[in-house]
């Protein structure tokens, strides 16, 4: 049986919509989990400004149901929307522990700053960076690169379950997460760097402000992006 949302049998006729063509006017019919359509009268690939993919926006099982070669712009709205629910989650566990809700931000803002020079896959750098700020709160460290408890571990897998990441998500973020402070060799290496540099800088950032004191291990971690290594100078000036 076909999901209810994706099935054409339920939709009504909201589901199809007409523009014109921003090149020559001509009419452009949609139907609602269409990304884009050539227009028939000039050849112009135009997107669909009213795409709507339903439940298969949150939905962990959309792969599966709608083949595995998903629309763009259906992967980009997922990884925000998971994004904004591991950052709600995060903050939520968090409570009032201000200065690692403070922290999570930067490293957020950080790893969308080297990911977009550096490659990698947004999504799985944002998540991770998320995660991170819970990163040694169960054995009472406060440094940025606090390694992953059992505990830690535990209770980033049930933000992410709550948010509704895949299970392929979920295993991509914490092998990223758990293997921090170490020399990774796996298939996220770049997302890997990303996250890495974006937490040294934090890191640095605090140490310049005065909130942490720095570390002999700390100051020995290599910023592993040349867009890390320009970032810290910045911060570091």
């Amino acid at each position: 049986m076909k999901c209810p949302g994706q099935d054409t049998r339920y939709w009504g006729p909201e589901a199809v919509s007409e523009i014109s063509c921003p090149k020559c006017g001509g009419p452009i019919e949609f139907f609602k989990d269409e990304s884009s359509r050539k227009c028939r009268k000039c050849g112009e690939k135009v997107l669909n400004p009213k795409m709507d993919f339903g439940c298969a926006l949150y939905c962990k099982f959309a792969s599966q149901c709608l083949g595995t070669d998903m629309p763009p712009e259906l992967l980009a709205k997922r990884g925000e929307m998971l994004k904004d629910r591991a950052a709600t989650g995060v903050k939520k566990y968090l409570g009032k522990n201000f200065k690692r809700i403070g922290r999570m931000v930067k490293v957020i803002q950080y790893c969308e700053k080297i990911q977009k020079t550096e490659g990698g896959d947004p999504a799985i750098v944002t998540l991770a960076a998320c995660l991170s700020a819970i990163a040694g709160i169960s054995e009472g460290s406060e440094a940025c690169e606090a390694r992953f408890s059992a505990e830690d571990d535990a209770i980033a897998r049930s933000i992410l379950l709550a948010a509704g990441a895949p299970d392929e998500v979920t295993r991509r973020v914490m092998s990223i997460l758990s293997n921090r402070g170490q020399s990774y060799r796996g298939e996220d290496l770049a997302n890997y760097r990303c996250v890495s540099d974006a937490l040294r800088i934090a890191e640095a950032i605090e140490e310049k402000d005065g909130r942490t004191a720095g570390t002999s291990e700390a100051d020995a971690t290599p910023l592993l992006t040349e867009t890390g290594r320009k970032l810290i100078e910045q911060v570091s000036k």
